[in-house]
């Protein structure tokens, strides 16, 4: 199984090249988590009447907003009150290939908004409770750009993990019992570049990340960040999760 998530920057490219059609060509996804990315829709019409692959978009404003694909599974979407259009999440049942316990799977797409008087982490938080209030009766998966530190900083990185970011990524673990996929499959390692700000294109921003079940740790093969072929389409790189399937490990 294989989990995408990416900032498409503004609604992203035009055409029909565009970074719909570029993931689902390149990465053959089994579910995407996008974010500022134009109704998929519109992008990638003839994928989105197929009977394999099922999409939720919601705007944030009148050029994008944040989608969640899933191929082959249906779903139904959930929405995060206060949160629309920043937030997309669909409930997956019964998603045999995602789980061996026959548990439902809740997906979040997540872009932690700009706004007004609080910060990305008051946001994230913010966010988290009203996760928090939904049952605890299925798999989590939340994925995006949370405009904050999506891992912990290696002692060897000049920037340091902030209290309140690791507040935050603690919270992620303890309550919500969840890993960082790229942290569990590239231990000991500083972090890798999610972002190029286009003013600042080196420094290693990791503000981009893929948190699933620590239940699924042992499935977890890679996670990974490309950047080649994708820095003139946004200036978040692709991250890109891959996990056994519960048939291959025979659970």
């Amino acid at each position: 199984m294989r989990i995408v998530a990416y900032n498409f920057r503004s609604g992203g490219k035009r055409g029909e090249l565009n970074q719909w059609s570029k993931i689902l060509a390149d990465f053959t996804p089994d579910i995407v988590l996008a974010q500022e990315t134009r109704n998929p829709k519109l992008e990638v019409p003839e994928k989105y009447r197929s009977r394999q692959n099922r999409f939720v978009w919601y705007s944030v404003n009148s050029k994008w907003g944040s989608a969640v694909f899933i191929r082959g599974c249906e779903f139904r979407p959930l929405e995060l009150p206060g949160f629309e259009g920043w937030v997309v999440g669909a409930e997956i049942d019964n998603p045999n290939r995602l789980n061996h316990r026959r548990r439902p799977c809740r997906v979040f797409s997540v872009h932690a908004p700009t706004r007004k008087g609080g910060s990305y982490v008051k946001q994230m938080n913010l966010i988290l409770d009203e996760i928090a209030k939904l049952q605890n009766n299925a798999d989590l998966i939340i994925g995006g750009d949370f405009n904050v530190t999506a891992g912990f900083r290696h002692s060897s990185e000049e920037r340091k993990t902030g209290r309140a970011d690791e507040k935050l990524l603690t919270r992620l673990s303890d309550e919500f019992g969840l890993i960082s996929c790229w942290q569990a499959a590239n231990p000991d390692q500083p972090l890798a570049q999610t972002l190029r700000w286009g003013s600042n294109k080196t420094t290693p921003y990791h503000c981009d990340g893929i948190f699933a079940p620590a239940s699924w740790h042992h499935r977890l093969e890679s996670c990974r960040i490309v950047s080649e072929g994708w820095e003139t389409l946004s200036d978040h790189n692709p991250v890109i999760a891959d996990f056994e399937t519960p048939e291959m490990k025979n659970l």
